[in-house]
């Protein structure tokens, strides 16, 4: 089990994880508020007086479509610090997997209008989730650019099957020896999920992207306790997806599906 929890953390490092984010708000939130200001860790959705440009573009809007900390029953989900994405620019032995390591890092390519990154990890007292954490990446792209990236995804797993070596933008360097298409959750306009397994370590990662119009939810997960029970939950793809819909389409609702795991066997 040791092996398995040092392998988990290294793949955590690969997936830009803050290891202690289950652990409560993050050092920025010590007066009960975020860097921004806002309670609970999130941005305030209506500023007093004119909303600054920057108050008013792509980012802020997503800001709307955060997830609240316990609003996922099972995890705890905190707005992310910043770095906790990578820094630097992935890179790839293969330039057809270029992609996948792109996926991983801070980075994107393309670059998005704007982006919230959020982490979560596995709560309480279900076993089913010990170990669990990840983060939520939601961004929008130019007209087209949503579709366009997770075109160049599906392309890079077909055509990955096989692994490649990566590099982080911190230099680590990390092997992985597949690359599968797994089950997607049948959520907005299109979505994929992969799981990339590692030539030494035995923690899988996991990445599931759902698209809604211009913007793309990606999700990416390992685990600290037992790698081969790692999953995204449905539950938690689901509700960020129903924000991401009502922030698209005004509304501050949302339905109470709970959708199905996925991320850990095609169906």
């Amino acid at each position: 089990m040791k092996a398995k929890v040092t392998a988990a953390v290294s793949v955590a490092v690969v997936l830009g994880l803050t290891l202690g984010c289950g652990g409560g708000r993050t050092d920025h939130e010590a007066d009960g508020k975020s860097a921004s200001g806002s309670a609970g860790g999130r941005a305030p959705e209506e500023a007093a007086g004119p909303p600054k440009a920057e108050e008013d573009g792509p980012t802020a809007r997503l800001r709307r479509a955060e997830l609240e900390k316990t609003e996922v029953a099972g995890l705890v989900i905190e707005e992310a610090p910043p770095g906790t994405a990578g820094r630097g620019t992935p890179g790839s032995d293969l330039p057809e997997c270029l992609p996948l390591a792109n996926a991983l890092g801070s980075e994107p390519d393309p670059k998005p209008l704007g982006s919230v990154v959020s982490t979560f990890a596995g709560a309480g007292e279900d076993d089913d989730l010990e170990g669990l954490l990840g983060t939520i990446r939601v961004a929008e792209y130019r007209p087209g650019g949503a579709a366009a990236t997770l075109g160049r995804l599906r392309s890079a797993a077909a055509a990955c099957t096989g692994g490649f070596r990566m590099r982080t933008g911190e230099g680590e360097s990390q092997v992985f020896d597949a690359v599968e298409t797994v089950a997607a959750p049948k959520l907005g306009d299109e979505a994929a999920a992969f799981r990339l397994s590692n030539a030494v370590e035995e923690a899988p990662s996991l990445i599931t992207v759902v698209r809604t119009g211009d913007v793309l939810s990606m999700f990416f997960a390992t685990s600290l306790g037992d790698p081969e029970r790692v999953r995204i939950p449905g539950q938690l793809v689901a509700a960020q997806v129903r924000k991401v819909v009502a922030v698209q389409r005004g509304e501050a609702g949302s339905d109470e599906d709970e959708g199905e795991d996925v991320g850990t066997e095609e169906g």
